[in-house]
């Protein structure tokens, strides 16, 4: 049977964050007849605000795109050329799918929603809430988790951070369908970004899911074909399990030359959302921001 005559119910979990939208732009134009309903998390954890450097990498992910720019481009007028990127209000116009923010998806009310929307499949990429099995259940073919890290040895926070630290050639991007554990369940496969020591942790983390989307595709032409995916077990004895990251990990990150962002790559990612006729400005207007809280001092000591 053709896939294009076998459109799905799917579910995107994603958080709402510069990473989120990527993903999300990466997926939607590919999912043309499907019905799709994206649900964001908004979670801030303490140790973020503790932690000078997870503060600064909260203020590029969330902060300045959240808060600052992508509502100035939402208000702009929309008579130009788009932007090569939507920002979350934008990409619900573009393409007609409902996005809405979800503060506690396993209890009633997240529970009843899903079970009205009654999907097929349920993605997660870089959603901050666990899954209880009331709700990871509801999908008919199950619901599957992109993880910025190779499993079973990268599992938990921070996965591109601690790769990058340990050394590591590539950075792996595994589905998994998502199980009882956290990181713990069975593995659709792992695709694999090449680590680029010149570039920044940053640049590493808003590239590290496109393999891994591409693995979930792969599953959805199956699905459409009557075929599942071919799932393996993980070795739990191999599993090493991380948290955010404390000062002396990120100073023996910079020890070694890493950086956690770099000016350009940051503003040639936002350029991507940015309209054509309002893009001088509104890099004007980011860049101040960012001078203005002094995330770009972590530059100098990144």
């Amino acid at each position: 049977m053709n896939k294009e005559h076998t459109p799905l119910r799917i579910v995107i979990c994603t958080k709402r964050d510069l990473a989120g939208a990527l993903i999300l732009n990466q997926l939607l134009p590919r999912l043309g007849g499907d019905t799709v309903m994206v649900l964001l998390s908004d979670k801030t954890r303490p140790v973020e605000q503790a932690v000078p450097e997870l503060a600064e990498m909260k203020f590029l992910e969330r902060d300045l795109p959240m808060d600052t720019l992508f509502p100035l481009i939402d208000r702009l007028d929309d008579d130009g050329a788009p932007a090569e990127l939507a920002t979350f209000d934008g990409l619900a116009q573009r393409f007609g799918v409902p996005i809405q923010v979800i503060g506690d998806i396993n209890g009633p009310e997240g529970e009843e929603m899903l079970r009205r929307f009654a999907p097929d499949i349920m993605l997660s990429a870089r959603f901050s809430l666990i899954f209880r099995r009331n709700v990871f259940d509801i999908p008919r073919f199950g619901t599957y988790n992109v993880h910025p890290g190779a499993l079973p040895r990268y599992a938990g926070l921070f996965a591109p951070f601690r790769c990058m630290l340990e050394g590591g050639d590539a950075i792996g991007c595994t589905l998994h369908r998502v199980d009882d554990g956290i990181d713990t369940g069975p593995v659709v496969g792992i695709g694999w970004l090449p680590i680029q020591a010149e570039r920044s942790l940053l640049w590493h983390v808003v590239n590290t899911y496109g393999a891994g989307l591409d693995l979930f595709m792969t599953v959805l032409d199956g699905l459409r074909q009557g075929q599942g995916p071919d799932l393996q077990g993980q070795d739990r004895s191999l599993r090493v399990y991380g948290s955010l990251p404390g000062r002396e990990a990120f100073d023996a990150f910079r020890s070694k030359g890493l950086r956690l962002y770099d000016p350009q790559e940051y503003m040639d990612v936002l350029r991507r959302f940015m309209p054509a006729e309002s893009a001088v400005q509104l890099q004007a207007i980011a860049g101040a921001a960012a001078e203005k809280v002094g995330a770009s001092c972590c530059c100098a000591h990144a």
